[in-house]
């Protein structure tokens, strides 16, 4: 009876796509299509051989459709609305963490101050094995998360295991509020800093406020601007935060969708905080989307200087939609458009494959004071803080989790002090190395790809076995050479390690206060902003 009851319900639905496409477009592919899906899910459902979960087929339906699309438009049952809702808020109830999934079980790798996680121990580098009695293995980090999300109040029961040791504890959930500002201050020579985290709700106000207490308490002469792993969020908080630094009136972004000719642009609504204060923006790779308005609108309109490295390339826009029983549909349906004219977005989406453009393919645009912009690649950086070599090499490093867990293991092992006095030892690089090293990590440098080539190619014509010999002494050698060149980027490294170890020890705001003294982008910026003749010749060279 139950299946009887799903069954009549997504024929209903059906139908009512089937009149919707009728009525509203008279488009025969869309009909004939829904009239075949409805037809195969109706007769799947009915026959096949075992009993059928409608809604779980309806699911699996929807998601491989999205998916032939891009990464961003995406299903979102009722049972997750609530989730995404709260992270558009910045709060939401529950325990406090955020985890990723490795080796088929989920690890802690934040833990939020003052939230009941923190406040229990549970610390990064927990692997979570069962909630409630229920084991959580190979589960989606969504479906953990929504396991770790509740109603204030209520308890769940964690199984745990730290380093080898099974644990279990308790937790009741309770309201988590993420900080989008998690710290402002002030650098050396009256240069202000404030960090923002994310575009949840408030943040333009957040950060107005940040900046405001700043000039109020400090003869403040200067500003730097941190949205380094900033992953975006609300488009009108992304116009809110450039308010804080533009004129009321400035084009900020536009939104193109299939339809050209309609458009949508965002000014500035009120008067800024500071529109003529010298101003530093950092990026890095995982700069995106909301972010990336930011740099790129202050960029094209020379109000700041860009410093670090080349943003993420998100320039797809979401509309979200409301669908019957409680559902979501999240749904790319145009791109941003800064004020220059250039676009974002870096790749471009083929039947659900991520396609790189070329920069010689990609147009120029021109900066309110001239100067030559990039369309398509994300935002390049005015002052690039480190090499492509170093780029690469670290986003491998970090992909691999080599920092994080190597900063778990050594926070089992020693004792630091405060963010204020904390300072890893020279000696701490040999032991990553050794790190390294023993968990087999491996980069593939420039070098090998072209070996790899000749290897490949010298198999396919039949080389002798003396010149693949030759070739796997070679690829030995350069591994060596590898680990070897590690050295080249020692006080890098060191910084990467004090900051990871700093944000599991510190939280947030304690890894913000312990790196920014030796932060090599905050002190490119202080470089750059003591010498305001040179400051400006890079916005009007």
């Amino acid at each position: 009876m139950r299946k009887n009851k799903k069954l009549l319900l997504f024929a209903v639905l059906i139908s009512g796509f089937l009149g919707l496409a009728t009525t509203l477009t008279n488009d025969f592919e869309i009909t004939k299509n829904l009239e075949l899906f409805s037809n195969i899910f109706r007769d799947v459902n009915t026959n096949y051989v075992d009993e059928t979960d409608p809604e779980k087929m309806m699911e699996a339906c929807l998601v491989g459709m999205l998916q032939s699309l891009d990464p961003y438009s995406v299903y979102i049952p009722a049972s997750e609305t609530e989730k995404f809702l709260s992270n558009m808020a910045g709060h939401y109830a529950g325990i406090g963490t955020s985890v990723i999934l490795d080796n088929d079980y989920n690890v802690i790798t934040e833990v939020f101050e003052n939230a009941p996680a923190y406040k229990a121990g549970l610390r990064p580098g927990d692997i979570l094995f069962a909630a409630d009695g229920k084991s959580l293995k190979s589960l989606s980090i969504n479906a953990v998360s929504n396991i770790l999300r509740g109603r204030a109040g209520s308890k769940v029961k964690l199984e745990y295991q730290r380093a080898g040791v099974n644990k279990t504890i308790e937790l009741t959930r309770e309201e988590v509020y993420i900080n989008n500002v998690p710290y402002f201050g002030m650098l050396k020579n009256n240069v202000g800093y404030i960090a923002l985290s994310t575009f949840s709700e408030d943040a333009g106000k957040n950060v107005a406020k940040a900046l405001s207490t700043l000039k109020q308490k400090n003869q403040l002469s200067a500003l730097v601007f941190d949205l380094r792993g900033n992953t975006g969020g609300l488009l009108n908080e992304a116009v809110s935060v450039a308010n804080v630094f533009l004129p009321k009136g400035s084009n900020v972004v536009s939104i193109r969708g299939r339809d050209k000719d309609n458009q949508t642009s965002y000014q500035t609504s009120n008067q800024a905080v500071d529109a003529a204060i010298p101003l530093i923006i950092l990026v890095d790779e995982s700069t995106a989307s909301a972010s990336e308005i930011i740099a790129g609108a202050l960029q094209d309109l020379d109000r700041a200087v860009i410093v670090g490295q080349k943003s993420f390339g998100k320039g797809l826009v979401q509309s979200t939609k409301d669908l019957p029983y409680g559902g979501k549909l999240k749904i790319t349906t145009s791109r941003y458009y800064l004020p220059s004219g250039r676009c974002i977005q870096s790749l471009v989406y083929k039947d659900g494959k991520a396609i790189s453009v070329p920069d010689s393919e990609r147009a120029f645009f021109k900066t309110k004071n001239g100067r030559k912009v990039l369309d398509g690649a994300g935002i390049f950086p005015d002052i690039k803080s480190t090499d492509a070599n170093v780029e690469e090499l670290f986003k491998k490093i970090r992909s691999d989790k080599q920092f994080f867990y190597f900063a778990v293991d050594y926070l089992r092992n020693n004792k630091i002090g405060g963010p204020d006095e904390f300072m890893l030892e020279p000696t701490v690089f040999d032991k990553f190395s050794a790190y390294l090293e023993k968990n087999n990590f491996n980069f593939v440098s420039e070098t090998e790809k072209s070996l790899n080539l000749l290897a490949k190619k010298a198999k396919t014509e039949g080389s002798s076995t003396d010149l693949n010999t030759e070739i796997d002494a070679i690829r030995t050698e350069l591994r060596k050479e590898k680990m070897n060149s590690l050295s080249k980027f020692k006080n890098l490294i060191l910084f990467e390690l004090q900051k990871e170890i700093s944000l599991q020890a510190h939280l947030k705001i304690g890894s913000i206060q312990n790196s920014i003294k030796n932060d090599p982008d905050i002190i490119k910026s202080l470089e750059i902003l003591s010498d305001l003749d040179g400051y400006k010749k890079i916005l009007k060279p």
